[in-house]
């Protein structure tokens, strides 16, 4: 196993602290990396793909209008793990980790490491090497286990995660496993093998006029995700069942996704599918979010919840108050709201030029009901309802003025890729 453990004055307060009334509960945090809000039973899917997120629902809070901070994978963690938007945080593509000054100023508010000040023992577990601490600069965990190649499975990260945990005694825990099963290459285990090096023009923009042209191509890559869905959904099972069986007290779960996917319904206006990134239509930026466990208010929450409110709940959840959560308008997602609220949505840094006459979409934002999309122009470009069809009865001016608000905030300038992250990218198909 390639763990990395962490040293530091944090880890050493943190052992002081533990025995001095240790803080509870322990924290498991999963996401299912590309998994689309629609494709959950307790979001109203019949595909009964994933029952594991079902009964989390079932016994816990669900949030019914959560959003991503940007529809890729390291910028909406790192604002799950900073409460930052990706512009502030300065990571606006995949490979970029958190840019120095930046963790410099934020070295000592990084969630991990405030955990770890409360007495947590805390370890990461990835199944991308995209998300290796290298790739996104995240520090504070004690270990940060990440796989060697390029993947590795959701299954083979869960029982890396339960081999530590079995080895944990006396403090609570901050465990973060990351589950990329659903993600491109579709398909089971086998198949993601079998498509290595990944065919960038079969995710992204299809070029060709004729790939997916026939219902049983597209059905089976609409098969081929829903595999990878199911998969990732039963590491989670085996990831909470375990932990709740090793725990002596019962954990608080949390599990999201960090952005959805677009299947194919953008297939024939924008000849793009089955990717992510480049649009912030709802099937990319509304994303399935439950909370289970002590302290959780059961039942379903309305109103508008974004990635980074995670960052308060985490600190909440261990007794850590989050001073800047008023003025950031991050809240405690544990308990139930339905208060009008605004969230805000950016784009990341395109990696291949929009082309004509497709509008490139510039920053969204929603408030529950409805999702407002403006174009890079600043001129809105689309407002539907939740059900992600018709119009949502024209833009109110606060939801503009919260997209606006996130208009071309474009952070800093991506420095170059170091070789082995752009190798990877390269391997996974994308083609930044």
């Amino acid at each position: 196993m390639s763990w990395v453990t962490w040293n530091s004055v944090g880890a050493l307060l943190g052992l002081a602290l533990a025995g001095c009334g240790a803080p509870s509960p322990s924290i498991l945090l999963v996401t299912l990396d590309t998994v689309r809000r629609d494709h959950v039973g307790a979001y109203g899917a019949e595909s009964g793909l994933t029952p594991s997120l079902d009964a989390l629902a079932a016994e816990g809070l669900v949030h019914d209008a959560a959003y991503t901070t940007m529809p890729t994978t390291a910028p909406a963690h790192l604002s799950l793990f900073t409460g930052l938007y990706p512009s502030e945080h300065g990571v606006r593509r995949n490979g970029d980790p958190l840019p120095s000054p930046v963790a410099s100023r934020f070295a000592s508010q990084e969630l991990a490491l405030r955990l770890r000040t409360r007495g947590y023992t805390t370890a990461a577990f990835v199944t991308s090497r995209l998300m290796s601490s290298r790739a996104t600069g995240l520090r504070g965990f004690e270990i940060y286990d990440a796989p060697t190649g390029v993947l590795r499975t959701g299954e083979a990260a869960a029982r890396a995660a339960l081999a530590w945990l079995r080895s944990e005694r006396g403090r609570p825990v901050f465990l973060f496993v990351h589950l990329y099963d659903a993600h491109a290459p579709y398909g089971s285990a086998d198949e993601k093998r079998r498509s290595f090096p990944v065919e960038a023009s079969a995710y992204g923009w299809i070029d060709d006029g004729v790939r997916y042209a026939t219902e049983s191509e597209r059905g089976a890559m609409a098969a081929r995700y829903a595999r990878g869905v199911r998969s990732a959904d039963a590491a989670l099972g085996r990831l909470i069942a375990g932990a709740r069986e090793i725990l002596k007290a019962p954990p608080l779960v949390i599990a999201l996704s960090d952005h959805g996917e677009t299947l194919a319904e953008r297939l024939a206006d924008r000849g793009y599918a089955y990717d992510h990134g480049e649009f912030l239509d709802l099937e990319t930026v509304a994303i399935p979010l439950i909370l289970a466990g002590p302290g959780v208010e059961a039942g379903r929450s309305r109103g508008a919840a974004s990635i980074r409110d995670l960052y308060t709940t985490l600190l909440a959840a261990a007794g850590i108050e989050d001073p800047e959560a008023q003025a950031s308008d991050r809240r405690d997602l544990r308990r139930r709201s339905a208060v009008r609220r605004l969230v805000g949505i950016e784009r990341r840094s395109f990696g291949l030029r929009i082309r004509e006459p497709v509008r490139a979409h510039g920053a969204a934002a929603s408030d529950g009901t409805r999702l407002l999309i403006l174009a890079d122009d600043g001129s809105l470009t689309s407002s539907t309802g939740e059900s992600g069809s018709g119009n949502a009865g024209g833009a109110a001016a606060d939801l503009v003025a919260t997209a606006q608000g996130r208009l071309h905030r474009t952070g800093r300038a991506s420095a170059p890729l170091d070789p082995e992250t752009r190798e990877a990218l390269h391997e996974l198909g994308y083609a930044e």
